[in-house]
């Protein structure tokens, strides 16, 4: 081992509760629901690394919100492992450890100068034991972090938000559509409070991390998960100030890397900025935002049963596109709904016999519960949904251009939608102005940065020190970059995402996503490095 090196430990939440398993049947006495989180380092394979990677995977403007953060290792499912019996980490095998399975938690901890870092917090996805009994008798494992729970899961029973932050609606959207929730969050309070927002999801439909990602945009913060040292698996949000006002740096590195790769490269010049903003048109009367009276077939319930339908809202006229509601009306008996004992609405009327509720109501669709308490089967000849309409079809386009630039470089565009913003006035302008101040010129960026933990006490403690979020400055001779933030000089990067790389013996090699700190910094008055107009900074907005 060498001489600068962490403890490594990866732990894994084994001995949970089992019904009817003698020894983890006895809860609160041997077991607890969730499990304990134990330690399974004596049995990580040594062939074989520890990789993480989480966080913002690009350094563009526009990379804002992380990716599904992995890990992945290797354990040993031979007799020499700590169970000493062959098949200890293959689900199903009678020899298997217990517990161990799918969905397991698994912490990476890496302990260095009295300090313990949680490099990784996520579920165990997959578990591939090698077969053969001359192979190597070793399982593959792959862990995940929480984005991956909002990329598979979908947005449900959310209604309409009004006048909300960034902030609130990531926590709404985090806390209701997500039933794994995160091991801890830290949310900035957001710049904007949006007089709409969620009335453009798609109930059941949308992915929670396609609607975090709007929130993001919206706001032109960032959302990433991020290691600590309390527990790891931290969600944090940025607001847009948070960036800009970050002063010093956490660290500087002055010839220090191990790799550094530098391009200046003309896509990375952007000189045509637009930005797209919602304006809402909001229905002051109640009208209809779903009707069933005009299909050539009805719904059918059979006789004292019930059955559930969820219904979208269209808009009025043309059915042609998707609407929102809000103020949504309770169904009324024999205006929202109609029944008869035959489809074409002859026969007996029973609308008295059948009870029709709303059991989920959401921005864009509600699940009504039919119920028919005759004997006969009831056929809905009339169905419907009535509140007040909400409408995102008046998109509105600002932009921002610097013709000099296009001369130069050529011309290179770049478009934000930004879903819940509604202002159409100055304030999307300088939002296209801000960023094309910021990318409108040739610059270095850099695509690879990484270091040799080991070559250093200083490096080690911040290669597990720096997360997602923290600002470092860099020096480089041969390419000219200064940590000095004079004119013409890098003023520092934030780090977006982590990858790192965990060999036996605690030899690491680490590496970030960066992106410019310059494409941030803001004009603030009276503040050393924020307020050199033109120099250091550039014009901001609130």
């Amino acid at each position: 081992m060498p001489a600068i090196a962490p403890t490594v430990v990866v732990e894994a939440t084994l001995d949970g509760w089992f019904i009817g398993l003698e020894g983890s049947s006895e809860l609160g006495e041997t077991t607890v629901i969730d499990g304990t989180l134990i330690d399974i380092t004596a049995d990580v394979d040594n062939n074989a690394p520890i990789s993480v990677q989480y966080g913002i995977t690009g350094n563009g403007p526009m990379d804002r919100i992380a990716a599904t953060g992995t890990m992945t290792f290797s354990l040993n499912n031979a007799a020499n492992n700590s169970g000493g019996v062959v098949g200890y980490y293959s689900p199903g095998h009678a020899n298997v450890r217990t517990g161990w399975d799918l969905g397991l938690l698994v912490k990476l901890k890496l302990t260095y100068d009295g300090t313990t870092y949680y490099k990784f917090a996520g579920n165990l996805v997959s578990i591939t034991p090698d077969a053969g009994s001359h192979g190597r008798r070793s399982v593959m494992c792959t862990a995940v972090d929480w984005m991956d729970e909002a990329a598979r899961a979908r947005v449900k029973d959310v209604t309409v938000q009004t006048d909300k932050r960034a902030d609130e609606l990531i926590n709404s959207l985090v806390t209701n559509s997500v039933s794994k929730q995160p091991l801890a969050t830290s949310y900035d309070t957001g710049q904007s409070t949006f007089e709409y927002a969620f009335d453009n999801l798609l109930d059941t439909q949308t992915t929670v991390l396609r609607a975090l990602a709007d929130c993001v945009i919206s706001e032109l913060g960032y959302l990433y998960v991020k290691g600590d040292t309390t527990q790891g698996g931290t969600l944090k949000f940025e607001d847009r100030h948070a960036r800009p006002k970050y002063g010093a740096a956490d660290a500087s590195f002055d010839n220090s890397m191990m790799g550094l790769k530098v391009d200046r490269e003309r896509r990375d010049v952007m000189n045509r900025v637009y930005v797209v903003v919602h304006p809402r048109t909001a229905d002051a009367s109640v009208s209809v935002l779903y009707e069933l009276t005009t299909t050539a077939s009805v719904p059918a319930v059979s006789g004292s049963t019930s059955i559930q339908i969820i219904a979208p809202f269209k808009e009025s006229s043309i059915r042609g596109y998707r609407i929102a509601g809000s103020s949504i009306v309770a169904p009324a008996s024999g205006t929202d709904w109609i029944a008869n004992t035959a489809a074409d609405g002859s026969g007996s009327n029973i609308t008295s016999d059948v009870v029709v509720t709303h059991a989920n109501v959401s921005a864009n669709s509600v699940t009504f519960n039919i119920q028919n308490n005759n004997a006969a089967t009831a056929y809905i000849t009339t169905l419907q949904v009535r509140g007040n309409a909400l409408k995102d079809v008046t998109e509105t386009v600002f932009s921002a251009v610097n013709v000099p630039s296009q001369g130069t470089y050529g011309e290179n565009d770049v478009r934000i939608s930004m879903q819940y913003e509604s202002n159409t006035g100055t304030f999307a302008t300088e939002i296209a102005s801000w960023i094309l101040n910021t990318t409108k010129d040739a610059r270095y960026v850099i695509s690879e940065f990484s270091l040799a933990s080991n070559s250093s006490a200083a490096l080690m403690t911040q290669s597990l020190a720096r997360e997602p979020g923290d600002k470092i400055t860099i020096a480089e001779t041969v390419t000219g970059l200064s940590a000095t933030g004079a004119s013409g000089a890098q003023i520092g990067y934030f780090i977006n995402g982590v990858n790192m790389t965990v060999r036996p013996g605690g030899i690491i090699t680490t590496s970030w996503v960066l992106a410019p700190a310059e494409q941030q910094a803001a004009w603030v008055l009276d503040q050393v490095g924020a307020s050199e107009m033109g120099i250091t900074t550039n014009l901001g907005f609130a």
